[in-house]
């Protein structure tokens, strides 16, 4: 199955104060057809013996999306980049084309977190879908100076399966360091996921904005764990 579809109905555990949709929920959408369409193409940890980590995503939205309208989620491999794997994701609502986004991920050893090479996954070949047009492959961000917002402890609710910060969990981190006014929704937003948040560990996260665009960093232990960007529009 080279093409993963799915529908999703916006609740109002996924809309923010002003009635739209958090760039959150658009992740855990992407999170939820990523996982199912490996699953079902026989390419997930249980699988491959080997854990799926996200490395970038990048988003963008042409419009807010609105409580109870059905998310039509289109999701493939989009080629293969060394040891990065592509996926893509178009988005409509009612057939009408309403946004896409393009991530680039790795597959480690369970253990040692080592990369494995895509050529060394069974099936690897057979699971590209290259031919489709996609964004392009999201690239290094270069931020600005950036001003503390405050501090996040990591618990249990922040994790996921992997006992790490949950990739989703990240989006919404960065929907609160940036604090979107009352008439502005996130129409694109880039995630550079650069290190695993362990449980316990305190997230100090620095936002700056200009005009429409804004940044956002997450820094513990003294590492950086995540880099983001985007813009904002009108609603």
């Amino acid at each position: 199955m080279q093409v993963f579809e799915k529908d999703y109905e916006l609740t109002y555990s996924h809309i923010d104060w002003r009635g739209v949709s958090r760039p959150s929920a658009v992740f855990d959408f992407m999170q939820d057809a990523a996982t199912q369409h490996a699953r079902f193409c026989h390419l997930d940890r249980d699988d491959i013996g080997a854990i799926w980590v996200l490395s970038r995503m990048r988003l963008e939205l042409d419009r807010p999306l609105r409580p109870y309208e059905r998310l039509h989620l289109t999701t493939f491999c989009a080629g293969i980049k060394g040891a990065s794997w592509l996926r893509a994701f178009d988005f409509s609502v009612d057939g009408a084309p309403v946004g896409r986004a393009i991530s680039s991920w790795v597959v480690l050893e369970t253990g040692s977190h080592r990369i494995l090479r895509p050529s060394s996954v069974p099936g690897a070949a057979d699971y590209a879908c290259s031919d489709r047009p996609t964004l392009p492959m999201p690239g290094k961000l270069s931020l600005p100076e950036l001003t503390h917002s405050h501090d996040h402890p990591v618990r249990y609710s922040d994790l996921d399966v992997n006992r790490h910060l949950n990739n989703v969990r990240i989006a919404a981190l960065v929907s609160d360091a940036l604090d979107p006014g009352a008439n502005e929704f996130v129409n694109t937003l880039q995630i550079n996921y650069t290190a695993e948040t362990p449980p316990g560990a305190v997230l100090s996260l620095s936002a700056a904005r200009e005009g429409a665009a804004f940044a956002v960093r997450g820094e513990a232990e003294g590492r950086v764990r995540f880099e983001a960007a985007g813009t904002l529009a009108p609603l």
